[in-house]
């Protein structure tokens, strides 16, 4: 998985950056460059940091035993796609540039958006 993230990272990056309209959370604006790649950096962190949250809840574990390595790869999958789908709601614009350009900015934020949106997000995968 980490082998993964480390080779869709930079993709991800490179082929957001061609992209030159986006939105930034009120779907009227157009994106920077930076705030797409902000925006492609803090999902794919919110991804890795989301997976790695959920492992070490104890419900999740618990919860897990009883499931096929599929299932739970499944609702994992579901889970931390709707926290890295959040981003605009939960992310300015200025926080995106700055994500772009910041490592440590992008894990404070990062940090942030899982923290905020993980428990909705489970939520909405149990229903």
């Amino acid at each position: 998985m980490k082998k993964l993230i480390a080779v869709m990272a930079p993709l991800t990056l490179v082929l957001s950056a061609c992209t030159t309209m986006g939105t930034s959370g009120t779907g009227t604006e157009p994106q920077s460059a930076t705030q797409q790649l902000g925006t492609a950096a803090v999902k794919i962190a919110i991804n890795a940091k989301c997976t790695t949250e959920i492992n070490n809840v104890p419900a999740w574990q618990a919860a897990t035993k009883i499931m096929t390595a599929t299932q739970k790869q499944n609702i994992q999958s579901e889970i931390c796609g709707c926290v890295s789908e959040k981003v605009p709601e939960s992310v300015t614009a200025v926080d995106l540039a700055t994500a772009a350009l910041d490592p440590t900015a992008r894990a404070t934020i990062v940090s942030n958006v899982v923290s905020k949106t993980i428990n909705a997000c489970v939520q909405e995968a149990v229903r």
